[in-house]
């Protein structure tokens, strides 16, 4: 078969000198992306000021280049970094320079990355090796509904408060608000009795909840469920965005925007500034006391702790573990185990009976929290009186069986008698 595709010597020669792009193909999520773009860029320039020239882009060439020429070198450089940053683990907790031994590993990830992608290797479990125990691993809690109402309360406007409530209700990771659009929300129904994704009249069902695509078009895509609580509010937040666009969003369209007269979509960094303002506000967060490196509580991760909390709480009571399986799913996880992902496969709507038993727990105003419990005990209620008429007409059915089963038996007991 003809593709019409043709490699030129020019065509690997660019690939090769792009040690860099090559990184970058291989990190997809734009956070991570971010993260380990910093840290490489940490390593290259300034831990090696004096072992590398030029700038950051013909650093990664030549840091590559001396990976594939002189491997023991470029090894003894990881080494060395290495044992300084672990130099820094010994220092006493309240030093300024302390670093957490957990942290180390996502130091030299990068610089593993950059290596592979170029088609390297280096003796990586040497380098693991070298690596200090983690004893000191942060034992932090999430956000309780108190705090998180409490948030609420001092949220200055809607954008503010979707976010707050579809975070502790989706318990996804700051990060996936980036590249969020209207086209990654959906809304979940309910119709007689089902739960469906696609209706073909809205009309006919019932919204219970609400979904987001998270890390839509990459490899770590998935789908996070939301309350009806914060569904209702990105309804609210969508007519002001409608008023102020002077249009109805399209599913290309930012989700949040940060600036309306010159459409800015709002980054995870703007999100950290609001609720990190909030949270010093209403007192939830105050300055580090002395001999301190963190809070309690993580700023944005505390809101992930509490909604994994809450559904651990809800599915405790049930020996199952496709409902734990569910569970990691709704996280953004494999499952309890990688090969999980491929071999239990589960279709998102199975996701939502899961979710549905624990989001009255998940939401945060307590009037309709309640009015969501009430609606759920309305309808246990309705669908064990279904049951129950079934049932009799089950019985009933049963008991004109054993009736014609008994006049067949009496009508060939007569048939069988001697005339």
């Amino acid at each position: 078969m003809k593709s019409g595709l043709k490699l030129s010597v020019e065509d690997i020669k660019a690939k090769q000198e792009n040690a860099l792009d090559l990184f970058y193909s291989g990190i997809k999520a734009e956070q991570t992306r971010q993260a380990m773009d910093r840290t490489m860029r940490y390593f290259l320039v300034e831990v090696c000021a004096d072992l590398l020239q030029g700038d950051y882009k013909e650093r990664a060439q030549q840091f590559v280049d001396l990976a594939r020429d002189d491997q023991e070198r470029a090894v003894n450089i990881v080494l060395a970094y290495v044992r300084k940053l672990r130099d820094r683990t010994m220092l006493d907790k309240t030093d300024p320079n302390y670093l957490n031994p957990s942290t180390l590993p996502n130091k030299i990830k990068p610089i593993k990355k950059l290596v592979e992608m170029n088609g390297l290797g280096l003796g990586w479990k040497r380098i693991h090796s070298t690596y200090p125990e983690k004893d000191n691993i942060h034992e932090g809690r999430g956000y309780t509904r108190d705090e998180i109402k409490k948030m609420l309360e001092y949220s200055s406007d809607i954008s503010t408060d979707f976010i707050i409530l579809a975070m502790s209700s989706g318990g996804f990771r700051l990060g996936a608000w980036n590249g969020l659009t209207w086209g990654c929300i959906f809304p979940v129904y309910q119709v007689n009795g089902e739960y469906k994704i696609e209706v073909e009249n809205p009309e006919s069902g019932k919204i219970v909840c609400g979904g987001i695509t998270i890390y839509k078009g990459t490899p770590e895509k998935y789908v996070a469920l939301i309350s009806i609580e914060a569904w209702d509010k990105l309804q609210e937040y969508k007519k002001i965005w409608t008023a102020k666009m002077k249009r109805e969003p399209t599913e290309s369209d930012p989700l949040l925007l940060e600036t309306y007269s010159i459409p800015q979509p709002m980054t995870d960094i703007a999100i950290k500034k609001r609720i990190e303002e909030i949270l010093y506000k209403s007192g939830i967060r105050g300055p580090l006391t002395e001999g301190k490196r963190r809070h309690e509580i993580p700023m944005l991760n505390g809101f992930r702790r509490y909604w994994d909390k809450t559904m651990m709480e809800s599915i405790k009571n049930k020996e199952s573990l496709s409902a734990l399986v569910k569970k990691e799913r709704l996280m953004g996880h494999y499952g309890l185990v990688k090969t999980d992902k491929n071999y239990f496969w589960i279709n998102k709507v199975e996701l939502v009976p899961e979710y549905l038993e624990a989001m009255p727990e998940l939401m945060i105003n307590d009037e309709a929290r309640l009015q969501r419990k009430l609606e759920e005990e309305k309808s246990k209620s309705s669908l064990l009186s279904k049951q129950a008429e079934q049932n009799k007409e089950s019985l009933d059915r049963i008991s004109e069986l054993e009736a014609k089963v008994q006049r067949l038996t009496k009508y060939q007991t007569i048939s069988n008698q001697p005339a």
